[in-house]
């Protein structure tokens, strides 16, 4: 039972009626993801942990970078880095599986060069979902899992994630189910608390049942345990372009400064 009057008393009081640790500041968890694969120098604030459950909002600059094999089996590196850092609010639910990375990109928290997510994905990983779903989410699933995703992501799931998560990214990587904020939580409103508690009760509850049972033909014995190392994380990709495909040396380097936001992508292919 959400008990939001003891907010009144502070964030340790709420933390404390509710089963809850509360940290003030801390270090990010050891999370996998958008967030906390590719924030940069990130702190946690008002940081909210039980088992298998994880609120808080994180701050840090957008950057990181990925090496896997090209077309031709050369090295591809990509990576990206940005000189403004950002606030993300967010909300972890626990899986009982692992999962092929997924992700559902928002439609209605873009900003003005698309996808608020600190990550920039390769258009060709881009999966269109039934009905009208693609008017509030864009789904993206490693290439090969397409299959795996709609096995997820089920109508009677989607309709949830619109109904209670449309202005908020969805991704789920590893065992762990994220929902994210393009603005930092006011934990302090009752508000707040009230919608992130349904959330978890509605969509969580449904996407931990919906997940329970799978199990990644490909990986070690299809346990459920694995998730073979293609469907680990999706490819990143500068402009839509997935690096993987490109049988040639490739070599970017640029800026682009924007309201005092400098992006850097650099993406080689050696040997």
């Amino acid at each position: 039972m959400l008990d939001t009057s003891t907010l009144a008393h502070g964030p340790a009081a709420f933390a404390a009626a509710h089963g809850l640790t509360y940290q003030p500041t801390s270090e990010p968890s050891g999370f996998g993801g958008a967030l906390f694969e590719n924030l940069r120098n990130a702190v946690v604030v008002d940081r909210f942990t039980a088992e298998g459950f994880e609120v808080g909002t994180i701050t840090g600059a957008p950057g990181g970078s990925q090496t896997h094999r090209g077309a031709t089996g050369a090295t591809v590196t990509t990576s990206f880095s940005t000189s403004v850092r950002r606030s993300y609010g967010y909300l972890a639910i626990r899986l009982q599986r692992r999962l092929p990375h997924l992700v559902l990109d928002a439609t209605r928290n873009d900003g003005l060069f698309g996808s608020s997510i600190p990550m920039p994905i390769a258009n060709d990983q881009r999966l269109s979902l039934e009905g009208d779903f693609d008017r509030y989410f864009r789904l993206y699933c490693p290439e090969g899992y397409e299959r795996d995703a709609l096995y997820v992501f089920t109508p009677d799931l989607m309709a949830l994630l619109i109904d209670e998560t449309g202005d908020l990214d969805v991704e789920i990587v590893d065992d762990w189910f994220f929902v994210y904020s393009t603005k930092p939580l006011d934990l302090g409103r009752a508000a707040t608390w009230e919608r992130l508690l349904r959330i978890r009760l509605v969509v969580g509850e449904k996407a931990i049942t919906r997940t329970d049972l799978y199990a990644d033909e490909r990986g070690a014995a299809a346990t459920g345990a694995v998730v073979a190392e293609p469907g680990r994380r999706l490819t990143m990709g500068f402009l839509g372009v997935n690096p993987r495909k490109r049988t040639f040396l490739w070599l970017i380097g640029g800026f682009l400064a924007i309201d005092a936001v400098v992006i850097t992508v650099v993406m080689l292919s050696l040997r």
